[in-house]
């Protein structure tokens, strides 16, 4: 039964459950866990990713990894990168904190979503479309400027604008290649 959910996961590349009740509550008792960085930082950990019609900023990371904390403080204080990510949900996903997570309404692990987007190194970012779709996945620190390009690449596939396959000639025109 496990193996079958997993396959399902991997064949729909994270479909995104509504569920916004475990949502809230995941969410008061992970803030009290304390969580977030610092101040104003615009990252949730939730154990259930609800739809929300924004595409989707997942981040692996982990308590002492330098450049997560950069990248939550680039999302903030960054005029540009923070403009460009009000157009997503921000969420994050612990390496070091092991927990379920609600997927496609089922149940999976931290493991499972570590083999699935084969998670390495922190941190690791997964850009979505509102659908779930795997777009972009970004391991390591990227700059502001090269991160902010990159998601409203993202923002353009999901909303028609962009197709997924001109992602070379988009980096081109943007001068990040």
């Amino acid at each position: 039964m496990k193996r079958g959910i997993f396959s399902v996961i991997i064949a729909a590349g994270l479909a995104v459950s509504l569920n916004a009740g475990e949502a809230n509550a995941t969410q008061s008792a992970v803030q009290s866990a304390d969580i977030h960085t610092f101040p104003g930082d615009r990252v949730r950990h939730v154990s259930s990713i609800p739809y929300t019609g924004k595409p989707i900023f997942i981040m692996f990371d982990t308590a002492t990894c330098p450049y997560c904390k950069k990248t939550r403080h680039d999302l903030v204080e960054d005029p540009y990168l923070s403009k460009v990510a009000d157009g997503f949900d921000l969420y994050n996903i612990p390496r070091d904190q092991p927990q379920s997570y609600a997927i496609l309404g089922n149940t999976t692990t931290l493991q499972n979503l570590l083999m699935l987007y084969k998670v390495k190194v922190t941190p690791n970012i997964v850009l979505l479309t509102s659908h779930g779709e795997k777009i972009w996945q970004l391991p390591g620190y990227a700059k502001p400027q090269v991160l902010g390009k990159i998601m409203e690449f993202v923002q353009g596939v999901d909303s028609g604008k962009y197709k997924k396959a001109e992602w070379k000639a988009y980096l081109r025109k943007n001068g990040l290649i």
